[in-house]
């Protein structure tokens, strides 16, 4: 496929760490997604030098970010952070945090909240602890998303398929309607500070803000980006069917034990398609039990870049290609992708689902 645009793109942060030069298809490609490339930025720059650090210092944030990324297997990403952390040390309850919610984030419990208090952090430093390994899982699956795309992908490695953990004893995987219960008290609405209102006045509820919002707000910097971040890439016009953006995020919030998310997703995927067997499948038997070429095609590839995102090898793009799949549909996955690392962490990390 060739990408053309009116007019020369300067590389970003994320092309330049994926190693696309001036000029290259892909950067064009995501330029076509203009306000979710500048939040992507916007969100990264608000989370490594805010305006309000708190108990949660710039330089601390960088190492605490270059820790993930190594985690995740980028190196280019983790020299980004160590430069920027310098001699700075992470506490240690921040750094087992971040690797607890990195590698397996549906282990996260209440009380590690109160490990972070311990350790000095308020309800706004342990927002944007959250939201800074939540930006990072999100960034390291964008990156091994281009590179792939780009035919630099990761050695083949086969991924999940089978049969999912239960990730509640009591819940289950389901499409009913669940709540989400904070475990650090919301922001109080009538206390908000503007700043707080600004960032809040740009989550999709027009009648309510909800628990989850209100918890977010405590730490408004990154959450003004973040809102706007995920809907350009979910609700994006074009590009890849809503519906295929739903089955992917549904499969990957099966694999984290985002019991919450795959319920809201899986349901929106039905609502779309008519398709509640591709769910059911999916809650029984994982993506072994998807048997729709193009569908099982979206589901490898979704299971190999949330499980090992720097193994997404050019057999899955080829697979995705193989299935009809054009670079903008395959960018528009990635996203995809890429933003559920983000909020499965941040729903599993700060709450958890109730009926």
């Amino acid at each position: 496929m060739t990408v053309t645009v009116a007019g020369a793109v300067a590389p970003d942060l994320i092309d330049r760490l994926a190693g696309l030069a001036e000029g290259a298809p892909l950067v064009a490609l995501r330029a076509r997604r203009a306000d979710i490339r500048s939040r992507t930025q916007a969100a990264h720059d608000v989370l490594l030098a805010p305006r309000r650090p708190g108990r949660f210092p710039a330089a601390e944030r960088a190492a605490v970010a270059g820790r993930i990324a190594a985690l995740g297997g980028d190196e280019r990403l983790a020299d980004h952070y160590r430069a920027l952390a310098g001699d700075a040390v992470a506490r240690p309850a921040l750094l087992a945090h971040a690797e607890r919610v990195t590698r397996a984030p549906r282990e996260s419990r209440p009380e590690h909240l109160g490990a972070l208090e311990a350790a000095g952090l308020d309800a706004h430093g342990i927002v944007a602890l959250s939201q800074l390994i939540a930006l990072v899982n999100y960034q390291l699956r964008l990156l091994a998303g281009l590179r792939a795309l780009d035919g630099r992908g990761g050695e083949a490695v086969e991924p999940p398929g089978g049969a999912p953990v239960p990730a509640d004893a009591v819940l289950g995987f389901t499409a009913d309607i669940l709540d989400w219960t904070p475990w650090i008290p919301p922001l109080v609405l009538e206390q908000a500070s503007p700043e707080q209102l600004e960032a809040l006045a740009v989550t999709p509820s027009n009648t309510a803000i909800g628990a989850y919002s209100l918890v977010l707000a405590h730490e408004p910097e990154s959450l003004l980006h973040r809102t706007p971040l995920f809907n350009g890439i979910m609700y994006a016009p074009r590009g890849l069917p809503r519906a295929e953006r739903e089955l992917a995020t549904a499969v990957e919030s099966v694999l984290n034990g985002c019991v919450y998310c795959a319920s809201v997703h899986a349901r929106r995927f039905t609502e779309l398609t008519g398709r509640g067997d591709t769910v059911q499948a999916l809650f029984a038997q994982g993506v072994a039990g998807i048997a729709d070429p193009r569908q099982r095609a979206i589901a490898r590839a979704t299971a190999r870049l949330t499980a090992t995102p720097s193994a997404l090898a050019h057999e899955d793009v080829a697979g995705l290609r193989d299935a009809g799949f054009e670079e903008g549909d395959s960018l528009d996955l990635v996203l995809a992708v890429a933003i559920f690392a983000w909020a499965n962490r941040l729903m599993l990390s700060l709450g958890e689902a109730a009926r």
